[in-house]
């Protein structure tokens, strides 16, 4: 994966050939995401990261209602981890899980009240994660009461990932934040707060 590191008005940004993995539009889109969720004040009492983000981190410490979750990260990408580690802000402590997601999911034991799969190779989401054995760990790990979010930009991806969550939530949402499509999944549908 082939990856820079550039400085924009004093925020760094981590892309690649066509996206941003960290910061920039990725970062925006997310923001938008959570405000259009109504995310904004929510208690996260344990939360899940496949694909590490600090930008993710960041809202999270932004916007969650004390006290602050606890995160674990799943990340494939050893050098990724140390490019964000030594240029970004971790606002919270995290727990890093290193290696490919398809494989660690099973061995994690917990449940977690909030998941966000935010994992591209480019713009494209790894094959093992369009699986319905992933989807169905992703099921697993999530709590009664939790809420899991899905960031995909191919839209053939995107309606495949669709797809595989409906048969295991009662209750999905999708919204477009430019070329993101953000699915909202919940075991059920009073987990997600107001409009829905």
């Amino acid at each position: 994966m082939k990856y820079w590191l550039r400085q924009v008005g004093g925020e760094w940004i981590i892309e690649g050939r066509r996206v941003h993995y960290v910061g920039g539009q990725l970062k925006a889109a997310w923001a938008e995401a959570f405000e259009a969720f109504g995310l904004v004040g929510r208690s996260w009492p344990k939360v899940l990261l496949i694909g590490m983000g600090a930008s993710l981190v960041q809202i999270l410490a932004a916007t969650a209602k004390p006290p602050f979750p606890t995160i674990h990260i799943i990340e494939s990408d050893p050098e990724m981890v140390a490019l964000q580690e030594r240029y970004l802000e971790f606002p919270l402590p995290y727990h890093l899980h290193l290696g490919l997601a398809e494989a660690l999911l099973p061995t994690l034991k917990e449940t977690f009240g909030g998941i966000f799969v935010d994992a591209f190779v480019e713009d494209s989401v790894p094959e093992p994660l369009q699986q319905e054995a992933f989807v169905a760990e992703l099921a697993r790990c999530l709590a009664p009461s939790g809420l899991l979010f899905w960031n995909v930009l191919r839209p053939k991806e995107a309606t495949k990932i669709g797809t595989l969550l409906r048969r295991y939530f009662s209750a999905l949402r999708l919204r477009r934040c430019g070329p993101h499509r953000f699915y909202g999944a919940a075991h059920h549908t009073e987990n997600f707060p107001l409009p829905y």
